[in-house]
């Protein structure tokens, strides 16, 4: 299977998606990157405050499952515009991020512009379908663990695809070990809910792209632990959004929420996977 960058750049846009809600939140440089991006971007997308809830759990909670892990090296794919590689480089990890050419030039612009030039960040062109790229992101590591990272990137790749990327996310972890913290494998029921919560939003995310098929979704957790286990992994742990309800500022000072949200936060999931030992 032939990969070509320019087949998945469509995919980037939805970048721009998921970081204005994250405007609404307190997340550590969430605001500076969205005024950045406001005033130097054209952005011809819909964007969505009513995501906040669900973008400011999803970020709080792998941020959290990360924390317990006590990983200090970590690899995340497909991060966009987030700034979890900043905080936590900044913090003493070894961090790098790998996304495709034009996201990776823009973030590094996002990171001047706001005044972040000196961080220990290491943005790396690269894409999750290919085994070398992870070879060469993962070659900033030592010899000790692993975490590796992906909110938004699975959804938007076919069976076969998503098979490619744990396969070598597999790789890694298999010579390293550590963990897989994912938000990507979020059943295809979760979609209806999300429907009545933000309602055209799926609608204007296919307008983007056209990887936004139902047909690439998980069924169930079932088929979740079915999928990653015949390619030697363990679920080990699942965690919903909803359990970080509680400490969202999204919520708690600027009142986004409703019922239909709040099934969001029930049905959306973070899992943690593990290379099966032999």
């Amino acid at each position: 299977m032939e990969i070509k960058d320019k087949d998945y750049e469509e995919v980037s846009l939805t970048a721009f998606v998921t970081a204005y809600p994250r405007r609404y939140t307190d997340i550590l440089y969430e605001k500076e990157i969205n005024d950045w991006i406001e005033n130097n971007c054209r952005i011809d997308v819909v964007l969505n405050k009513e995501l906040a809830p669900e973008i400011e759990a999803r970020c709080k909670l792998i941020d959290r499952l990360l924390d317990e892990s006590k990983i200090k090296q970590v690899l995340e794919l497909a991060g966009g515009y987030s700034s979890r590689g900043l905080r936590y480089s900044n913090n003493g990890y070894e961090y790098v991020e790998m996304d495709l050419p034009g996201i990776i030039s823009k973030k590094k612009e996002i990171i001047e512009g706001i005044g972040l030039e000196k961080t220990t960040l290491n943005l790396v062109c690269g894409n999750a379908l290919r085994s070398e790229d992870f070879t060469f992101a993962c070659s900033n590591f030592d010899d000790g663990e692993v975490a590796i990272i992906n909110e938004g990137l699975l959804r938007y790749l076919s069976f076969a695809e998503k098979k490619i990327v744990a396969e070598n996310i597999y790789g890694v972890l298999k010579e390293h070990g550590g963990v897989w913290i994912t938000s990507d494998v979020t059943p295809k029921k979760f979609i209806e809910v999300q429907d009545n919560a933000i309602p055209e939003f799926n609608k204007n995310l296919s307008n983007v792209t056209s990887r936004n098929s139902l047909g690439d979704r998980f069924e169930d957790i079932n088929h979740v632990k079915d999928f990653f286990g015949k390619i030697g992994f363990d679920v080990l742990e699942v965690h919903p959004f909803s359990e970080l309800r509680d400490n969202l500022y999204s919520v708690n000072e600027y009142g986004i929420i409703s019922e239909n949200i709040e099934t969001t936060l029930e049905r959306a999931i973070v899992v943690i996977m593990k290379v099966r030992e032999d």
